[in-house]
């Protein structure tokens, strides 16, 4: 099987769509950039992709000739004005023990369960450790092994309807083009810095990259038997 060479980013908002090709050997900048102007309602009542699909059909040639691969996937940021920020916080009696990591993923994973209970017409795409806060002291980092009576770790997780998750699927399923993943387009803008010469395609690579260390990688669901956390970056240092 030939081995993947390229990574391909998408941006779509209600105004505009853009492309990036990212070198796997250099993520740095993209070698490969265009920004097309277009319509999208992206609200879930009213949800039409025509002019983004044009573009798409019209464009796809052009980026396989440029990679010499068929465009097969796809990291696809998406600007929703749906998109929601949910902020939830549980506790754990620790009674004077080591704090351990198995501790803090049960609490994680009980939020995320909580999150979805209560919003089933939304799928979680980001979630954000905000901070962590052991017997009334606020840390960025969860002091590992450190006893306490008690700790809490408070978490922010940005939502998208599902119902335009779905849309979104099928309109590049249509295309043989799978999604690697999609990206909230305000919580990229948010991390991106206002001085960086990099678009927003870049800044959106950086954070599935592992930029933002305090974010939460989640398995996908067909791998989640194996367990819930694909990696936890750097939110254990």
């Amino acid at each position: 099987m030939k081995e993947k060479k390229f990574d391909i980013y998408l941006y779509i908002s209600s105004t505009k769509l853009s492309v990036s090709i990212f070198d796997k050997s250099d993520l740095v900048k993209s070698i490969f950039f265009k920004e097309f102007n277009c319509k999208t309602n992206l609200y879930k009542e009213k949800l039409n992709f025509y002019e983004i699909e044009k573009i798409i059909e019209k464009n796809i040639f052009e980026i396989e000739k440029f990679t010499g691969n068929f465009l097969n996937d796809i990291y696809l940021i998406v600007d929703s004005p749906e998109s929601l920020k949910i902020g939830i916080s549980l506790s754990k009696n620790n009674e004077d023990k080591k704090i351990e990591e198995k501790d803090v993923k049960y609490l994680i994973q009980d939020c995320k369960q909580q999150i979805l209970s209560s919003n089933f017409n939304e799928d979680i795409i980001h979630i954000i450790i905000t901070n962590y806060v052991v017997d009334e002291i606020e840390y960025k980092y969860l002091p590992l092994n450190n006893t306490c009576k008690k700790f809490s770790v408070n978490l922010e997780f940005i939502c998208f309807p599902k119902i335009l998750i779905r849309k979104l699927k099928d309109l590049f399923n249509n295309h043989q083009i799978s999604i690697n993943k999609i990206i909230c387009g305000n919580y990229v803008r948010s991390f991106k810095n206002s001085e960086s010469d990099l678009n927003i395609c870049a800044t959106g690579l950086s954070l599935v990259e592992g930029a933002n260390k305090q974010e939460v990688a989640i398995i996908p669901k067909k791998l989640e038997k194996k367990g819930f956390f694909e990696r936890l970056f750097h939110v254990f240092n």
